[in-house]
């Protein structure tokens, strides 16, 4: 068979292709930027100016400057801090979009049609702090334990009331299962939130507050009293008095809030926030300026707050159904 030009045609032409792909791969391996190549956005799903709000842009400063990128802090306030978490839903797995994750995250589908699974729908990249709530009194009040505050309420069905923000709050939940436990029977007043429900305290329209960390001037300044706290551990801000299992009841209300993203986050992506997030929390500076802000700092990694997250999305069921039932 004579040899011809036609005959080799094929032949150039597969290797010029295969020549193509080889320079398209190696350029596209050479022009693609390392995580992250642009600003990153955080939603802080509360409104600016808060104590969260300026832990949330502290912590992204710091962690801005560790990976070579600004952080854009944004806030969402409304739907029960569940507007970041909607907002994952819909946003691309790249990193470059990430929300605080509250407790309400977890309790708000048995409450209401919401936009999102909070087990399908995120990528768990660290916890950053706790939210502590704490069982307080007027200074003036006879009771200086929660023992003789659950010891009186009991002989006195219905004659207290007490202060929180917001019906199915954490300071609300806190306060209906140690009801529970104690077999107590007492009035929910909700309030829009810590500052008006401690007005509601100081001024007697109340005789108890559930409130986070908010109180402690108050306890400062001698016009209020902390007689437990519903964490696991006892809470720097009150490191005098007893949570309340240590007081015999048991009930614990943790309130972490944390880091993620949309579902499918590359397993790289997430353990380069998570350390970024780890390496900032031990910064002694930012620990001191968190410490000033009244907030309590907790780092849970990855792993830890995913497992942590299933295992609080089925208590949230829990003690939501029996407060429904009751």
């Amino acid at each position: 068979m004579p040899f011809t030009f036609r005959a080799l045609l094929p032949v150039r032409l597969a290797a010029a292709a295969a020549l193509g792909l080889g320079l398209t791969a190696s350029t596209a391996a050479q022009t693609a930027s390392p995580y992250p190549s642009k600003p990153i956005s955080l939603i802080v799903p509360y409104g600016a100016g808060g104590s969260t709000d300026a832990l949330a842009r502290a912590l992204t400063d710091r962690m801005g400057k560790k990976l070579g990128q600004p952080f854009i802090v944004e806030s969402k306030p409304g739907a029960a801090g569940t507007l970041g978490v909607t907002q994952m839903v819909r946003t691309r797995p790249d990193g470059y979009s990430l929300t605080l994750v509250p407790l309400s995250v977890f309790r708000q589908p048995y409450l209401t049609k919401v936009q999102y699974d909070p087990l399908k729908d995120l990528s768990y990249i660290a916890t950053v702090m706790n939210y502590t709530y704490a069982i307080a009194v007027p200074y003036s009040a006879p009771w200086k334990s929660i023992q003789e505050l659950v010891a009186d309420a009991r002989k006195s069905p219905d004659k207290y009331s007490y202060a929180g923000s917001a019906q199915y709050s954490s300071n609300h939940l806190a306060m209906t299962e140690l009801a529970r436990a104690a077999q107590l029977q007492w009035t929910f007043v909700p309030y829009k939130g810590d500052a008006e429900a401690i007005n509601a305290l100081l001024g007697g329209h109340v005789d108890i507050i559930s409130a986070t960390s908010t109180i402690l001037p108050f306890v400062e300044s001698k016009k209020a009293r902390v007689l437990a706290v519903a964490g696991a551990e006892r809470s720097p801000d009150f490191p005098g008095v007893p949570t309340l299992k240590e007081a015999g009841y048991p009930v614990e209300m943790a309130s972490p809030l944390g880091i993620a993203g949309p579902a499918g986050l590359p397993r790289d992506i997430v353990d380069k926030l998570d350390s970024t997030v780890r390496e900032v929390m031990q910064d002694p500076d930012f620990i001191q300026q968190a410490r000033m802000l009244g907030v309590e700092l907790n780092y849970r990694g990855s792993k830890a707050y995913t497992a942590w997250a299933a295992d609080t999305y089925a208590k949230e069921k829990t003690i939501i159904t029996r407060l429904a039932g009751q």
